[in-house]
């Protein structure tokens, strides 16, 4: 089925997928996309499936990449096959949520100058499709105009960096179901221990690498690659300038915590916690993981220091209610399972339950969506 034109843009819109064996969920993709933009290339990097099959049904342009182990050179192949002024890049476990809301968002964008990065909302789903409505959509950089392709050969970045703008569309994501992690587990470890190797100092690839092990609760390996990614942001003196901030240092702030507090390393999680607390104030996702880091290490605490644990009982309380008056927030979204407001929620209302408040308790569990 042909792409339908849209002659009122003045800037129209091209889809950029790379594909390999997708056959399962590449057909709920292009359908999701038909009568939305003006191109579809897709990239196939070696499928042996019907993936190029049903790609062609949908109108699709086809074109041949040999995988070189590197996301960022095939993202960016996908990027010089395109033709208009602005490119969308989907995968194609992803599909577009609403298509009602997006004809007129893409309408919009079509009408802006290409000079900026549009954000997307990425919600995650399950392998059938059904979105988790309880956790915050996370914003990634997926329309690029055309001076701005990708690099790093996983977990890619936009290049060059340019000034960023959500657009409020939303896509489903199922390629993070169990089964999904699992096929991309070995793939995405030796392509970041490679990374590494070659380019050691940078801070965002030992996050990453870090992170899928704590993506699978593999702690004790996550760790050190953790450690490595925060000591690489955050100089030894501070009379040693430090590397510009960067919106991922949130989630690597948050899961190393959750890893420390994991590993019954307390002291050293509020520690992290104490240090960063200044700069995550806005964040309601950092106030759920500093709060239980705090309430790990009061439930550690021997019975001499019963005092001490008491006061840090009721510091993590504090932090989880101030969680329900900041709001979830896009930008901080992508760690927690749950959105923060709701995990809060929940942790203040079992505090209260304890204390013999029942009133508070059911309070908080009100702002629980059923």
């Amino acid at each position: 089925m042909a792409n339908r034109a849209r002659p009122k843009r003045r800037y129209p819109i091209s889809v950029a997928m790379i594909v390999r064996d997708e056959e399962a969920v590449i057909g709920r993709c292009l359908a999701s996309l038909q009568g939305l933009v003006e191109e579809i290339v897709v990239v196939d990097t070696g499928s042996t499936d019907r993936t190029i099959e049903i790609a062609r049904s949908y109108g699709a342009t086809i074109h041949h990449f040999d995988w070189i182990d590197d996301f960022g050179a095939a993202r960016a192949y996908s990027l010089e096959q395109t033709t208009h002024p602005w490119r969308l890049c989907i995968d194609a476990d992803e599909w577009i949520a609403d298509r009602d809301a997006a004809r007129e968002l893409l309408d919009q964008v079509g009408q802006a100058t290409p000079d900026f990065l549009g954000l997307v909302d990425v919600l995650q789903a399950d392998e059938d499709g059904r979105i988790d409505d309880a956790t915050l959509p996370v914003e990634i950089g997926r329309l690029l105009p055309r001076h701005v392709s990708f690099t790093g050969r996983v977990h890619e970045q936009p290049t060059p960096e340019i000034p960023a703008q959500r657009l409020h569309l939303l896509l489903g994501h199922s390629g993070y179901s169990a089964a999904a992690l699992e096929a991309k587990e070995g793939r995405n470890l030796a392509l970041l221990t490679a990374a590494v190797t070659a380019d050691p100092t940078n801070a965002y690839l030992w996050y990453q690498l870090g992170s899928e092990f704590s993506a699978r609760d593999r702690y004790e390996e996550a760790l050190p690659h953790l450690v490595e990614a925060f000591n690489l942001t955050h100089p030894a003196s501070p009379d040693v300038p430090g590397p510009e901030p960067r919106p991922w240092w949130h989630r690597l702030t948050l899961r190393l915590m959750i890893a420390l507090t994991a590993l019954g390393r307390h002291d050293e999680s509020t520690a992290v916690g104490e240090m960063e607390a200044g700069r995550w104030s806005a964040s309601a996702d950092f106030q759920v993981v500093y709060g239980r880091a705090i309430r790990a290490l009061a439930v550690s605490l021997p019975d001499e220091h019963a005092g001490v644990a008491e006061q840090l009982v009721l510091a993590s309380l504090e932090l989880w209610r101030g969680a329900v008056e900041l709001g979830d927030r896009p930008e901080y979204a992508g760690v927690l399972a749950q959105r923060a407001t709701v995990a809060a929620a929940l942790l203040v209302a079992d505090d209260y339950e304890t204390l013999g408040r029942p009133e508070e308790a059911q309070r908080y569990r009100a702002l629980v969506p059923a």
